[in-house]
């Protein structure tokens, strides 16, 4: 697919990112100023204590492209990503960390992919980037998925663009910090739309401090999780 035509929302929700964001930021706008016809970038700052929120709004002074949320309290990665989605002026979206797990300019092998599909999933083929306990709460994380819904996508927890028309329409339940996206592609294989995987490489982070993985998000997680199978064994993946 040609990217002439292509426009793109990266959501970048962070928390404390001061070390990462400025680099993170600029990096994406450097390599969408060549690959893409129209972006945005839109920064959640998650009720960061750091200059996080400070560092944002002077980049956005600085570029009308790119545009800053303000939460005015620690809501967690799934709710700012569901912000972030509402918010969404482009035809695709995409998220990404402000640790860039997914290199941005790896991003043209999935936009070549934009035409056949109504989500395009980075499917990881190497996480050894994970600590010993991400790769723990991962692998069970990934096990419980399978058994209760069985999914055709492999990876549903890395990086994944969406079409702007599905993902502001789905009726998104979850706002946990690791079930928002899997219940995303869920429901479009569930309804028809179409899912593809395009291998990907899962960067290291070389800046500021992870959050995920913590127990209470994984106690918000699985209650996601449950809840969501509950709700579509009693009625349709469409409500």
């Amino acid at each position: 697919m040609s990217t002439d035509n292509v426009s793109l929302s990266v959501i970048m929700p962070g928390l404390n990112e001061a070390a990462s964001i400025e680099h993170a930021v600029e990096r994406v706008v450097a390599t969408l100023e060549h690959s893409v016809n129209e972006f945005e970038i839109i920064v959640i700052d998650d009720g960061s204590t750091d200059r996080m929120g400070e560092i944002a709004d002077r980049l956005a002074e600085a570029d009308p492209r790119i545009r800053v949320v303000h939460n005015e309290a620690n809501l967690n990665y799934g709710v700012s990503l569901a912000r972030g989605i509402a918010a969404a002026r482009c035809d695709w979206i995409v998220h990404e960390g402000m640790d860039l797990p997914l290199a941005p300019e790896d991003f043209v092998s999935f936009i070549a992919r934009f035409a056949e599909a109504d989500v395009v999933v980075a499917r990881r083929f190497d996480r050894s980037a994970h600590s010993p306990w991400r790769r723990l709460t991962s692998l069970t994380n990934n096990l419980l998925l399978r058994l209760l819904y069985r999914p055709r996508t492999v990876d549903l927890n890395f990086v994944q663009f969406y079409r702007r028309d599905y993902a502001q329409n789905a009726p998104l339940l979850s706002t946990s910090p690791a079930f928002v996206t899997p219940e995303l592609i869920l429901r479009a294989e569930h309804t028809g739309h179409r899912v593809v995987e395009v291998d990907a490489e899962f960067r290291r982070r070389e800046a500021g401090k992870t959050h995920f993985g913590r127990p209470k998000d994984i106690a918000w997680t699985l209650k996601d999780m449950l809840k969501l199978r509950v709700r579509t064994l009693l009625f349709s993946w469409e409500s």
